[in-house]
């Protein structure tokens, strides 16, 4: 029997009770937000699979089914992470100005990150790949995987003849991942920066390294 079987689930909104699937999926999302908070108090060295497991109220056979140690726990992390971007980067390919397309997923993301506090967690996580070469391989494959839709996205552009980047897509690449953990672990609007003004400051440094060839008719989100 597993802990989604023993807990008590309330009915959603409509009265229906979650199903196996569902409640799973809760439980998962438990145990990382209790993950999250015990890497924030005690780094991912400090914590242990038995503090999540107190911050969480579950035993350790049961967190054990889900995530076999605090790696797996990261990796599910970057994977939801990963996920949402993933959304993002639909809605940037559906619009049909690249500089627009290229700043509103940035917004997103730095949007979503503020909202769910993530900014911490990003920064404990770059801080342990630099020891822990498992922790560095998952960052490496998720930052991989968001490079390539990126790549996809500026090369269709190129080859459309919409884009004229100042240097080769391979140094703009890392380029703009750089900016985008930057950004990511730094949380502007934490720190009294609007969402407008980095708007602002964004959309200019696209324009300066992508150069469109020409100007977009887009409304700025």
């Amino acid at each position: 029997m597993s802990l989604a079987d023993t807990v008590d689930f309330a009915p959603d909104p409509d009265g229906q009770i979650p199903s196996r699937s569902e409640r799973r999926d809760q439980q998962i999302q438990r145990i990382l937000e209790a993950a999250k908070a015990c890497f924030l108090r005690s780094g991912f060295q400090g914590a242990s699979m038995h503090q999540i497991c107190r911050e969480v109220g579950m035993s350790p056979g049961a967190l054990y089914r889900y995530f076999p140690s605090k790696e797996a726990i990261i990796e599910a992390i970057c994977e939801a992470n990963r996920k949402q971007d993933a959304a993002k980067f639909a809605a940037m390919d559906r619009n049909p100005c690249v500089v627009d397309g290229f700043v509103g997923c940035a917004m997103d993301h730095i949007r979503f990150t503020h909202d769910h506090g993530n900014a911490p967690i990003f920064a404990e996580i770059a801080t342990e790949s630099l020891r822990n070469e498992t922790i560095r391989a998952i960052g490496e494959r998720c930052m991989g995987e968001v490079q390539e839709m990126f790549r996809n996205y500026l090369q269709g552009a190129l080859d459309r003849g919409q884009i004229d980047p100042v240097v080769e897509l391979e140094a703009l690449l890392p380029m703009i991942m750089a900016v985008g953990q930057g950004l990511a672990i730094s949380d502007l609007p934490a720190a009294g920066v609007s969402y407008e003004r980095i708007e602002t400051m964004l959309r200019s440094l696209t324009e300066a390294l992508l150069r469109p060839r020409t100007k977009c008719t887009c409304t700025p989100g």
